[in-house]
């Protein structure tokens, strides 16, 4: 009501003008009686934030086809605003244009009527500058991430879209908002994208809009959808190496942050025949009965993205008691397929000779023999080579240091010494260090 009673006003103030025809027109049936720009303060807070155009047209033919044309230029961009009408003669078209400001600064409004007959301009008017304040925001483009700080796949992760173009909207000169970076297509305003399925990878989502009038908007969202990890577990056994029927089980202890409640569980067992048996869904696997022998064992974790993890050991079940009971001696088969069982510190050994003490020195004498054998032998198949050589230890002052060790020249003149171990260095006079002699 207000905006209509002000262009109510301006209209009266332009009456005295309705009789004033430019000399310009004289050519032209097409009249222009009065026209004038006007800022106004829309939203009463102190700023000029609109420009109204008002113009009165008449004709002097007895019809007239006419495009009245309003810019306003802003030195970055200029918006042009068409009214094409037809006009009978003796009537007055009152033109009521509104410019909003899109931006802050000024704005030069002019005024032109064109004649769409014969497609000639027929009036231009300068309206004037005008300070105005913005009304309306330009395009704006924002998204946002709901999710975890790390996202792994499968997680809830929703990308929410938001665009305004104010301006777009009251010119009617909207535009289309381009999306890339995503890995298939999605409508152009669909809100929110579900990336909860999205395969693993660094994202960079862009976001690109241009209205009618040229003006641009964007937007960039970056995050990264990690592989989510495998479970991690082990396995704990209890009754390691016991007789069959004795208490034996094998639990799954989840590690790091695996969920067992969410996770498949796999046993897979080959016994000692290698016959194979399958459990499911058990976080504890009895193995009180199974049978004597080694019993491979596969424990499999499957997580609901399809991630799995694999542990296995051997499970060592020994023949039972001779006491044991009947159910136990039947799951425990024949007696002829058991392992034998070592006797462990019971075992004592028998000496060669007459007592244990004295085979451990004829073992280590014999060591030190054969040793010695070996080094005559190296020294032979030296020799022949020394001999063709000065002998380089034709005195005492160079012999060389055995640091303590048993030593003996042999008949090659190659020096010897004797390790505690038994085993045996010979010098090289060449290097002057002693060398290990191997076999």
């Amino acid at each position: 009501m207000r905006n209509r009673i002000l262009t109510l006003f301006m209209i009266a103030m332009m009456l005295p003008m309705l009789a004033t025809v430019a000399s310009a027109q004289d050519e032209s049936h097409i009249i222009v009686a009065g026209s004038g720009a006007f800022a106004i303060d829309e939203n009463y807070d102190g700023e000029l934030d609109l420009v109204r155009v008002i113009a009165s047209i008449g004709t002097t033919a007895p019809m007239a086809s006419v495009a009245i044309e309003v810019i306003a230029d802003d030195d970055d961009m200029s918006i042009s605003f068409w009214n094409n009408t037809t006009i009978n003669y003796g009537d007055s078209l009152i033109v009521n244009s509104t410019v909003k400001a899109w931006s802050d600064g000024e704005y030069h409004i002019t005024l032109r009527v064109w004649d769409l007959e014969s497609g000639l301009l027929t009036y231009e008017e300068d309206l004037g500058v005008h300070e105005l304040m913005a009304s309306l925001t330009p395009p704006q483009l924002e998204m946002t991430l709901e999710s975890e700080d790390w996202i792994f796949t499968g997680d809830t992760c929703l990308v929410h879209r938001m665009s305004t173009d104010l301006v777009g909207e009251y010119y009617d000169v909207m535009g289309m908002v381009s999306i890339q970076g995503v890995p298939w297509l999605v409508g152009e305003y669909e809100t929110p994208l579900d990336c909860s399925r999205w395969p693993a990878g660094d994202y960079t989502i862009t976001e690109h809009y241009r209205n009618g009038l040229g003006m641009t908007a964007t937007e960039t969202l970056s995050f990264k959808i990690h592989v989510h990890p495998p479970p991690a577990f082990m396995v704990n056994q209890t009754g390691r190496s016991t007789e069959a029927g004795t208490p034996c089980d094998l639990e799954i202890i989840p590690t790091e942050d695996t969920e067992l409640a969410e996770m498949s569980i796999l046993w897979e067992v080959a016994d000692p025949r290698q016959d194979v048996t399958s459990y499911e869904d058990l976080e504890v696997l009895d193995c009180t009965m199974w049978s004597p022998g080694v019993h491979k064992v596969r424990s499999t974790l499957i997580s609901p993205q399809g991630r799995e993890t694999t542990v296995g050991l051997n499970v060592i079940r020994l023949p039972p008691a001779p006491d044991a009971s009947l159910d136990v001696l039947n799951a425990s088969g024949d007696s002829n397929g058991w392992p034998d069982v070592s006797q462990g510190d019971e075992f004592e050994p028998t000496p060669i000779v007459m007592s244990l003490s004295a085979t451990i020195a004829l073992v280590g004498s014999g060591g030190f023999v054969l040793a010695l054998i070996l080094g005559l032998v190296a020294g032979n198949m030296l020799g022949g080579e020394s001999k063709k050589e000065e002998d380089l230890w034709a005195s005492s002052e160079q012999t060389p240091d055995s640091e303590g060790l048993p030593s003996f020249v042999d008949e090659s003149g190659v020096y010897w010494r004797q390790q505690p171990d038994g085993t045996v260095d010979w010098w090289d006079a060449t290097e002057n260090q002693w060398l290990r002699f191997q076999q």
